[in-house]
């Protein structure tokens, strides 16, 4: 299973660089508002069964080995994906910044036609924006399986799932209510989002030993 594992960070290393570098371009441009059903619809989970069905057809994978490489590439996606959504706030800005430049150059009916795109743009960027963030949560572990990983005794795989699962609920929590927002703030959602983790990195810092943080923050 190394070489399966191998190749599915490298296919998911690839999907990070070429999803930072065209998305907002391709939104802007027209691609994500005009193109065709297929890429304005790809979600995370859909790209996840790409690359599996992908994998198994190369690999000829068996059943149990088909089964083991979805979990391994749901995570692996969901990780991915964490790591774009911290930064899509700031993409974000900058393209903003740019139309912004751009709209003082037009007519008033040009600056009509950029303002309705530009909504059109602001209405399905969130909803990318936010159905990543649900994507991401998946990233965090499964408790029974740090059990077996980290070696944890009875006492600490009980706070652990319990440290997880409250992780699970305050970001869901947070994620809701500023998906709800008319004009949710991505800057403030990613900054609740981080206080959270950085409150579960000191809560599990005080439930595990030194070797055991180590190893929890390899993944």
């Amino acid at each position: 299973m190394n070489k399966v594992k191998i190749v599915i960070t490298v296919a998911l290393i690839l999907l990070v660089g070429i999803f930072a570098g065209a998305l907002g371009t391709r939104i802007y441009l027209g691609h994500e508002l005009e193109g065709s059903h297929s890429t304005r619809t790809r979600t995370p989970e859909e790209r996840v069964k790409k690359i599996v069905k992908r994998l198994v057809d190369d690999l000829r994978l068996d059943a149990a080995q088909a089964a083991e490489v979805e979990k391994l590439v749901t995570k692996m996606e969901a990780r991915a994906t964490d790591l774009r959504v911290s930064y899509e706030p700031e993409l974000r800005r900058i393209y903003e910044e740019s139309f912004q430049r751009i709209n003082e150059k037009l007519t008033d009916e040009q600056k009509k036609k950029l303002r309705a795109r530009q909504e059109k743009f602001s209405q399905r960027y969130n909803a990318h924006y936010f159905r990543s963030l649900r994507m991401a949560q998946k990233a965090i572990p499964d408790a029974a399986e740090l059990k077996d990983r980290l070696g944890l005794d009875t006492a600490q795989s009980a706070r652990v799932a319990t440290i997880l699962a409250d992780q699970k609920n305050r970001q869901d929590f947070i994620i809701d209510r500023h998906e709800k927002a008319e004009n949710p703030d991505l800057f403030a959602v990613n900054s609740e989002l981080e206080k959270v983790r950085r409150s579960v990195r000191e809560q599990l810092a005080d439930a595990l030993t030194p070797e055991q943080l180590a190893r929890y923050g390899e993944k």
